[in-house]
């Protein structure tokens, strides 16, 4: 149900950008007054708010009624969509004046960044949870779906001999950022390489057996991936972190330096 929610909204806002492209030319949008106006106040209010994650985050002892941290990451992420939005709308698609284009450059880099960094955070927390993956979490994972095919009968042998590398070389490419980094790449091709000759191999038969066994390869190969790349997901993450508070206040200056140019000129 998230996933959906998070696809329909995704794609509203893309559908409301290519719609507000199309019609850029027909000046509906004064940004000086009515909408318009409003339109800049209400974007640039929102990405004022997105300090609101942040804060709630580090304020552990907050009382329920402020909401978990989980909502909060969720109203960021609509936020840091529905902002920008709005400021495009406000800006009629258009860089205007120097200080409205230095604006409006650096509400898109602060959107591009928040749309890297929640990349980041999906390789390394499970959901919203704020949890993160560890290594030790995915090899129990990882355990637990060679057990699982194991139950199906003693035929499988042989094929968790052949997979049984994978996880060990998983497990030890993701304790460090530089062979994480090369296990991005070279796992990453070979586990699915071995996940189509191996599936191909079992879709000789059509049994519930050979069905189950098909899925469970596939999700053990995608924990060996997991744990592979944690240790190069988490270090990007936290250098997103170190640049983009820094471009967010540069966004806040930029927008207060356009609003008092705007309203005294």
């Amino acid at each position: 149900m998230e996933r959906f929610v998070s696809l329909a909204v995704v794609s509203a806002v893309a559908g409301a950008i290519v719609f507000g492209w199309l019609h850029r030319a027909d000046r509906w949008i004064d940004p000086e007054v009515g909408i318009g106006y409003a339109l800049g106040i209400a974007g640039g209010s929102m990405m004022l708010l997105l300090l609101a994650y942040p804060i709630r985050k580090r304020t552990r002892s907050a009382p329920r009624a402020a909401g978990t941290v989980g909502f909060w990451f969720r109203f960021h992420m609509l936020l840091g969509l529905m902002g920008p939005l709005a400021i495009l709308f406000h800006s009629r698609f258009s860089w205007g004046a120097l200080n409205s284009a230095f604006a409006l450059g650096a509400m898109i880099v602060v959107a591009s960044s928040g749309l890297i960094g929640r990349f980041f955070y999906s390789r390394v927390h499970r959901g919203y949870s704020d949890r993160k993956l560890e290594v030790r979490a995915l090899k129990q994972e990882m355990d637990e779906k060679l057990s699982a095919m194991q139950a199906n009968g003693e035929a499988i042998t042989d094929l968790v001999k052949r997979i049984q590398p994978f996880e060990d070389r998983a497990v030890v490419a993701g304790t460090n950022f530089w062979s994480s980094a090369a296990a991005v790449v070279g796992l990453g091709y070979e586990t699915r390489r071995a996940n189509r000759l191996l599936t191909a191999e079992l879709s000789q038969g059509t049994g519930r057996r050979e069905q189950r066994l098909r899925m469970l390869l596939g999700e053990y190969f995608e924990a060996v991936r997991r744990a592979a790349e944690f240790a190069f997901y988490d270090r990007l993450l936290r250098l997103w972190h170190l640049l983009h508070l820094p471009l967010f206040f540069l966004l806040v200056a930029a927008t207060t330096l356009h609003i008092v140019a705007v309203h005294m000129y």
